[in-house]
């Protein structure tokens, strides 16, 4: 049986068997990137609240598409949906739109997304189709339905962007700095006013909300948190190696930043205790001053790989000395899903509910992340404990079916 055929088969049984004890909302589902593959954190969201919702409701999907293949990729999202809509992203267009906006009060990102096509196709349809709820993901798209009153909005900002934008101002020192600490200050104005044009808007954490709420207490704003996908990400009883592992989309900033940081402040403390130690950085578009790295045999980057799970059943240690970003680190519960140990830095736990020390490993200085590190190569009790102990807690608090029904209740709220 194909694979569409069995999604649209398990969306209907999973569908008929709510129907009964639950009232079916129709949802405007508006997102900003096409969430299949989904092989980073904003597409991961926004794939699994349309996999999890449309077992109970009514879904009509807008994207905005990057490529070609995207739209041959509709078919993964379809069964859950009424309707998907993909509207094309003409990236030199957004380019140009930004730079003549550059004077402008908000942020570029606004006008880079922005679409006089996703405009009529939204409205197009919002006057077909009487929706009960609008779910708008990321700031970005907000400006879409600011003029739209007839049915409850939620935002769901996902991380609180202009943090994310600090942090990098603080650790970038390039030539770009001028202009990202600009965006910064475009962005916290714009994040906490568009929030008053909904009814609600949702954090991936409570970091990430009372960062906002510190720059205006009158927002509504509840926890969604990120999740995992427990039967996917499972703990592997695969002979683990001597390799360190360290997983993300690499031009962007955060994990560009995390993995320079490590390998030229912490790994020479690891390295003069355990030589034979390897460090592998698996993701996409890695910058070519990452892949020159290789020369010195201490180190994989990998770029593009067809699944992430043989890298960490294979990993002795996932490290994620992070120092910029913000909101819920997805490659952190992916580990912890594998049973795989994790060591990281306050700014990478932050948001994660985990008891430090039982769950996961935190570390702030170099040397002290590198003890840690080595600790848990040398020490395969430690390491198991540190493992299961993570897989429980993702087991109880970021499984996606326990995430979505918390959205699912904000939705019963508003629309009551």
């Amino acid at each position: 049986m194909r694979k569409t055929e069995k999604l649209r088969i398990t969306y209907y049984v999973l569908r008929f068997t709510f129907l009964w004890r639950a009232t079916i909302l129709k949802i405007l589902f508006l997102g900003l990137r096409f969430p299949y593959p989904p092989h980073r954190g904003d597409k991961i969201r926004g794939y699994n609240f349309i996999k999890h919702l449309a077992t109970k409701h009514s879904l009509f999907a807008v994207f905005f598409s990057e490529s070609d293949d995207e739209i041959d990729a509709v078919k993964y999202i379809k069964p859950y949906c009424d309707l998907v809509k993909l509207v094309p992203l003409h990236k030199n267009i957004a380019r140009l739109n930004s730079l003549f906006h550059s004077f402008s009060t908000k942020p570029l990102q606004i006008w880079y997304w922005y679409s006089q096509e996703m405009q009529k196709a939204i409205a197009d349809l919002v006057d077909q189709y009487d929706f009960d709820i609008i779910h708008v993901q990321f700031f970005r798209m907000a400006r879409y339905v600011m003029k739209f009153t007839q049915c409850p909005k939620v935002l769901d900002l996902g991380d609180a962007m202009s943090l994310n934008l600090h942090r990098r101002a603080t650790l970038d020192k390039s030539m770009s700095w001028p202009l990202v600490k600009l965006e910064e200050l475009r962005v916290r104005k714009y994040e906490t006013e568009i929030l008053k044009h909904f009814a609600v808007g949702t954090m991936v954490s409570a970091f990430d909300r009372d960062y906002l709420l510190a720059l205006d207490n009158s927002l509504n704003l509840e926890i969604v948190p990120m999740g995992v996908d427990l039967e996917y990400f499972q703990p592997s009883n695969v002979q683990y190696r001597p390799q360190l592992l360290f997983t993300g989309t690499m031009n962007y900033f955060p994990n560009y930043d995390a993995v320079w940081y490590f390998y030229h402040k912490i790994f020479p403390y690891i390295k003069q205790t355990r030589p034979d130690v390897t460090f592998y950085v698996v993701g996409n578009y890695p910058p070519p001053k990452l892949k020159r790295l290789e020369s010195n045999r201490d180190i994989v980057v990998t770029g593009h790989v067809p699944e992430t799970r043989p890298y960490f059943a294979q990993s002795a240690v996932f490290v994620s000395p992070l120092r910029g970003g913000s909101g819920i680190q997805v490659k952190n519960l992916e580990a912890m899903a594998m049973g795989v140990p994790v060591v990281t830095t306050s700014v990478g736990a932050a948001g994660i509910e985990a008891k430090v020390g039982h769950d996961l490993i935190v570390a702030d200085e170099p040397k002290e992340f590198a003890d840690k590190v080595i600790q848990l190569l040398d020490d395969q009790e430690l390491r198991r404990e540190i493992g299961q102990n993570g897989r429980r807690l993702v087991e109880e608090k970021y499984n996606w079916p326990d995430v979505v029904r918390r959205l699912d209740k904000i939705y019963e709220q508003i629309s009551a």
